[in-house]
């Protein structure tokens, strides 16, 4: 087994913090530049009740 010190564990961390940094920056809703269109659509899918959304198991009977 390989060993690891401290600082090495140290790295890794800062550079998966910083990674995760970067993700959260492209799927911030607000840094889209997204059409009217979509934004629209996007707007109504939300005011959809959950209770019209298809279950889990409907979408593998469609797709599996």
């Amino acid at each position: 087994m390989e060993t690891v010190t401290l600082k090495q564990v140290n790295n890794n961390i800062l550079v998966l913090k910083k990674e995760l940094d970067d993700i959260k920056e492209i799927l911030e809703e607000s840094n889209l530049k997204l059409r009217d269109e979509v934004k629209a659509q996007i707007e109504e899918s939300r005011k959809r009740p959950i209770s019209k959304f298809k279950t889990q198991e409907e979408i593998e009977k469609k797709f599996l």
